[in-house]
């Protein structure tokens, strides 16, 4: 009886758990495995969708970006947009005053049958002033060109500069226009007045070159007597030039403007604004030393 119960009751618990089993594999195959198909699914088909929807946001902003390089483009027909571009680039020249301006052009070349572009060179001397005046002008105008390289060589005692610039600018054969030019103004700048840009053409970047300081240069390099008179010279080392001057008369060197006023061996007292300045022998004009009232 005993057997018969074990038996039983083995059988009871292997039926037990093969209907755990059997239900388990149902529910996994019947109802978790449907449900997880459809949120692969689900979850593809969304992915699908964020793909398509970017593809039509860049779609859309290509379509926008090329919009805006057709209304920048040269004029559509090449040879049109070289001869528009050259005389533009030469009135340019012209309102920056370089000296001894060239400006010269190459032929289209086209970029694998998408659009052509030309290549343009100046060339030219000018102070860093104008180069800044240039640069401004240059990215202002709303074309669809570019500078691809630009070489400065300052000349020697002298705050000139020999320029050379090498432009490349593109032609769209969709452009909005045929035989001119774009007017509108360009959004590329950080700062929108050309004063804005000033400091840099003030700033002495090039030594000699670039629009220096006049007082920087200009030295008191001797005191002399001539004709029982005691003579300043001061030497303007920009230019190599020396100006001999004695008491009483000016002295106007760069933003200084000024008098002679004492002339001792080696030392002279300079009168400007109501102020006396000392400058030593060997001392240039910025290195002057205010001195008090009363002396």
């Amino acid at each position: 009886m005993n057997s018969k119960r074990r038996k039983g009751l083995l059988l009871g618990v292997a039926t037990v758990v093969l209907a755990m089993i059997c239900g388990d594999w149902l529910w996994r195959n019947a109802v978790e495995g449907p449900t997880e198909l459809r949120e692969r699914r689900l979850a593809g088909l969304q992915r699908a969708r964020q793909q398509r929807e970017n593809a039509l946001a860049q779609a859309r902003k290509a379509g926008q970006q090329l919009a805006k390089w057709e209304a920048q483009s040269l004029p559509s027909d090449p040879e049109v947009a070289r001869s528009l571009y050259q005389a533009w680039l030469l009135e340019l020249v012209g309102f920056v005053e370089l000296r001894n301006p060239n400006v010269d052009s190459g032929s289209p070349v086209s970029r694998k049958g998408l659009y052509q572009t030309i290549s343009f060179s100046v060339r030219g001397r000018g102070t860093l002033e104008q180069l800044t005046t240039f640069l401004f002008e240059f990215y202002s105008a709303d074309h669809l060109h570019q500078i691809r390289s630009l070489s400065i060589t300052p000349l020697q005692k002298s705050d000139q500069l020999d320029l050379s610039i090498s432009i490349e600018a593109a032609v769209l054969a969709t452009a909005t226009r045929r035989d001119r030019l774009s007017t509108e103004r360009s959004d590329r700048l950080a700062s929108e007045p050309l004063e804005d840009y000033y400091p840099i053409a003030r700033r002495n970047l090039f030594g000699f070159g670039g629009n220096p300081d006049a007082t920087d240069y200009t030295y008191l390099t001797a005191v002399v007597h001539v004709d029982d008179e005691l003579e300043a010279w001061f030497t303007l080392r920009a230019t190599d030039e020396v100006l001999k001057l004695r008491e009483g008369q000016n002295l106007s060197i760069g933003q200084f403007r000024g008098t002679v006023r004492e002339i001792e061996a080696s030392d002279v007292v300079l009168e400007s604004e109501g102020e006396r300045w000392l400058l030593t022998i060997g001392e240039n004009l910025a290195q002057a030393f205010a001195l008090p009232p009363g002396l």
